[in-house]
C-alpha cells in the first residue's frame, strides 16, 4: 500500500515543493539539527530573508519535513516508497533524491528523536558499593550489624544526548546514595528480578512498543 499523508501536512510542505534540490538539502540539514535539538531559532530568520517568506513559514516547513520523515520511519518505508511519496507531492526529480537520501542517511537520528518524544525514564550508568560492619558502640558493646552503602549513578540523557555525551559534548547524571542491610538488599534484588521478568512478558513488550 503506497504511503499517504494528510492534506494539512501537504499544505505545510508546499513551501518546500516549490524549491530546488539545493534549498531542500538545506532544509534537510535543519531537520537533522532539529532531531539533535541543536537548531538555533535565528536560522529561521536568515532562511526567511533568503526565500522572501516569514520566519514562521520556515519553521513550519522544517517541522513538516520532520513529521514527514517520522511518518516514513514509523511506516518502515523503503527508499523507493519515500521516492514515490515525494514524487506524488510534486517535488522535482533531484529534490526527490535529496529527500530519499535524507531519510536513509538519518534514520538512526529520526528513531532516537522518536524515542525522546516518548516517556522519559533515567537509565542505569554505574553502581559503587561499600560493605561496613558496626562492631559496637558506647551503648551496645557486643553487636555485629552489617551495612551496605550504595552509590547509584543514573543517566537522565535521551538517546541523542547520550550519543553527544560519548562524543564529549556533555550529559546529565544523578548520584543517589543508599544504605541498607543484607536482608533488605536481598528483598530489593528479588523485587527487581520480578520486575525484569514482568518486562519480558508479551503484554509488557506490547506496551513498550506502543510507547515507542
Amino acid at each position: 500500500m503506497p504511503l499517504t499523508i494528510s492534506e494539512d501536512l501537504k499544505a505545510q510542505l508546499s513551501l518546500l515543493t516549490t524549491q530546488n534540490a539545493s534549498v531542500l538539502q538545506e532544509f534537510c540539514r535543519l531537520a537533522n539539527q532539529y532531531y539533535r535539538q541543536e537548531i538555533n531559532p535565528r536560522i529561521y530568520n536568515s532562511a526567511s530573508n533568503k526565500l522572501g517568506v516569514q520566519p514562521s513559514q520556515v519553521e513550519d516547513a522544517v517541522r513538516a519535513l520532520v513529521f514527514l520523515l517520522i511518518h516514513c520511519t514509523k511506516a518502515k518505508a523503503s527508499k523507493l516508497e519515500v521516492e514515490e511519496l515525494a514524487t506524488s507531492l510534486n517535488f522535482t526529480k533531484d529534490a526527490v533524491m535529496v529527500l530519499a537520501d535524507a531519510y536513509t542517511n538519518n534514520e538512526g537520528d529520526i528513531k532516537e528523536y522518536m524515542k525522546s518524544m516518548g516517556v522519559q525514564v533515567p537509565h542505569y550508568n554505574n553502581l559503587e558499593w561499600r560493605f561496613d560492619i558496626l562492631a559496637g558502640s558506647r551503648a551496645l558493646h557486643h553487636i555485629a550489624e552489617p551495612l551496605i552503602t550504595l552509590q547509584l549513578l543514573l543517566d537522565h540523557s535521551s538517546g541523542i544526548q547520550q550519543k553527544n555525551k560519548e562524543d564529549g559534548s556533555g550529559g546529565k547524571c544523578e548520584k543517589i546514595l543508599l544504605q541498607t542491610d543484607p536482608n533488605n538488599l536481598v528483598h530489593m534484588t528479588n523485587v527487581l528480578e520480578e520486575a525484569l521478568q514482568e518486562a519480558r512478558t508479551h503484554h509488557s513488550r506490547r506496551v513498550q512498543q506502543y510507547l515507542k
